[in-house]
């Protein structure tokens, strides 16, 4: 019994820090569906709590924790769309839903069939929430020393393969997973990416993967890095 309340009061110092203790929906059972006003108050006190250790440990909590609330959202408005500029091809598209702190909440569209180009994430971590429909999901990370501006082929591990339908997340963490590429389902999909930056910003590295790569999850690939050019002023 004494071991048992050692963990409960352990549990309730680490709500009280994240800025949930006291609150029912800190007991799982209890748990309610998030419109987006209720889901900003709540995760903002929580992710400002977490942010701060960018550690592979503390970035996999703070990704953790807002899966946990983004799997509540429920009703989230559509905002305007543009080109979201990532695309392999039409159909792809982005938009912004305010609010979000200290994340950027990115809300995207995907025709049927159509593909962001994989890409790896250097400055900002990413929760990707399918709201809609579904969509692969594959991630890589660098095999050895990871070197974003490296000439020529390089090795890469695909770490995860992943058919995300509505409701379901994939995590992207600067430490692990942090190269992804997404194609939507038969039906299209639609979503968002829960952005935070935690180091300076820098141009989108691509990958490109060299002829003959495939394979499933913990397959090595050749691949190689591109970028798009810069935008006229």
């Amino acid at each position: 019994m004494s071991n048992r309340r050692t963990l409960l009061q352990g549990l309730g110092a680490a709500l009280l820090g994240a800025g949930v203790a006291g609150r029912a929906r800190a007991n799982p059972a209890g748990w309610t569906r998030l419109a987006l006003p209720e889901f900003l108050l709540e995760t903002n006190a929580l992710a400002k709590g977490l942010v701060a250790d960018t550690t592979p440990a503390g970035q996999d909590r703070y990704l953790l924790a807002l899966a946990a609330q983004a799997v509540r959202l429920v009703d989230v408005p559509v905002p305007p769309l543009r080109d979201s500029g990532q695309g392999a091809g039409a159909g792809t598209f982005i938009g912004f839903n305010p609010g979000g702190d200290p994340f950027t909440i990115l809300h995207w569209k995907l025709e049927p069939g159509a593909r962001i180009r994989t890409h790896a994430h250097t400055y900002g971590n990413v929760v990707t929430l399918v709201l809609e429909g579904s969509a692969r999901i594959e991630n890589y990370q660098c095999v050895g020393e990871r070197d974003f501006t490296a000439p020529g082929e390089f090795k890469v591990r695909k770490t995860r393969d992943q058919w995300v339908s509505s409701g379901a997340v994939n995590l992207v963490s600067l430490e692990r997973d942090y190269i992804h590429g997404i194609s939507a389902g038969p039906a299209g999909a639609r979503g968002l990416d829960l952005t935070t930056r935690i180091r300076p910003k820098a141009p989108t590295p691509y990958l490109q993967l060299a002829e003959g790569g495939g394979g499933g999850a913990g397959a090595i690939q050749l691949a190689s890095w591109t970028y798009d050019p810069p935008k006229p002023p």
